[in-house]
């Protein structure tokens, strides 16, 4: 199971660079060589959507709690969206936040942010990828769903998620 985080790093490899400790993702050559696993899990999503994760059998997807998916915000070094600069509103309900992990020590803006997507009425969904490879039908097993929340959770802290993610899927 392979991320596109994993990219990066294999570059790096690759071309006998050092990578920085704080990178998340690894190095691909042992799995391009001997197929070597190099994670049990894969967190993913889209900002403001569902958080995802997966383990290679089942698919769990964490959906807002709340109809208006709050609290949401906006990290960044760089007032900037994909196209095109933040607006006058955004900058002045702007705050620095504390720094990430990942941030090497420098504080981010924070803003309020929209989410793009409509999460929430979709729910929280469960998929056996075994008997269900096209995601279509989800289940609903609650053993299976509490062992993948934590290790959910545990990503989330790993990747020094915000502390209001664990509030808007209801993880607190």
């Amino acid at each position: 199971m392979v991320q596109t985080i994993d990219l990066a790093p294999t570059l790096l490899d690759y071309f006998q660079v050092v990578i920085p400790e704080d990178m998340q993702g690894k190095s691909l050559k042992g799995t391009v060589e001997k197929d070597e696993p190099i994670r049990k899990y894969a967190l993913f999503g889209i900002h403001g959507g569902h958080v995802n994760m997966t383990d290679g059998r089942y698919v769990y997807m964490r959906a807002p709690v709340e109809p208006e998916n709050r609290p949401l915000y906006n990290y960044t070094l760089m007032p900037a969206h994909m196209r095109g600069l933040f607006k006058e509103s955004e900058l002045l309900a702007m705050e620095l936040a504390e720094p990430f992990s990942f941030t090497k020590g420098f504080k981010t803006m924070k803003t309020p942010a929209q989410a793009r997507s409509e999460a929430h009425p979709f729910g929280t969904l469960l998929f056996d990828l075994e008997r269900d490879p096209g995601q279509l039908y989800p289940i609903k097993d609650s053993d299976i769903e509490v062992g993948l929340l934590e290790e959910m959770a545990r990503l989330m802290k790993d990747a020094d998620a915000p502390s209001e993610q664990y509030e808007r899927l209801g993880m607190i």
